[in-house]
């Protein structure tokens, strides 16, 4: 991950390539091979130094008013690690990262709500996917604008944001 985040610095991802990843790390072709297909594995290893390795890891239970914690787990890691954030929420080529980080985000958005609120199966699709969209979509504001906020400001305005939108459904 060390060589991914140096060549990140210095170019875009798509411009990323495999030998320019052993060339950095100073490892051989058949070494990468043996631990990662390709270059968007070596990212998605990624997600381990920040805390996630399954959905599981991406909401923090403590939350408000009976809500996980939505968002603070995947804004500490983006503001730990700003270069690879950047490769990842890319707005111009959106990266197997981002698409790896939205599926996590709907299998725990709706293993939450299937487990914890009362939403009909044609609801919670919906809702799944309004706040993965939502939460993806900050993130990939504050990233691009460069980390304008501290991560706990930007997870707690997510949530409350959030929790508004579902506590505002629910009363319908």
């Amino acid at each position: 991950m060390r060589a991914m985040s140096v060549l990140v610095d210095r170019k875009p991802y798509n411009k990323i390539s495999v030998r320019d990843l052993i060339q950095e790390a100073d490892v051989a072709r058949s070494s990468f091979y043996a631990h990662f297909r390709d270059k968007d594995d070596l990212l998605l290893h990624g997600f381990r130094d920040i805390g996630i390795n399954s959905a599981e890891d991406i909401f923090r239970e403590g939350g408000s008013e009976g809500y996980p914690d939505f968002a603070i787990v995947l804004f500490r890691g983006a503001e730990k690690w700003k270069s690879m954030s950047r490769a990842c929420l890319n707005l111009d080529s959106a990266t197997v990262a981002s698409h790896h980080m939205r599926n996590m985000l709907i299998i725990q958005t709706r293993d939450w709500l299937k487990n914890n609120k009362q939403f009909s199966p044609a609801d919670i699709d919906a809702t799944v996917h309004y706040i993965a969209s939502a939460l993806l979509g900050l993130l990939t504001w504050w990233v691009v604008n460069d980390f304008p906020y501290p991560a706990e400001a930007m997870s707690d305005k997510f949530n409350k944001l959030a929790i508004q939108g579902l506590q505002g459904y629910e009363n319908d």
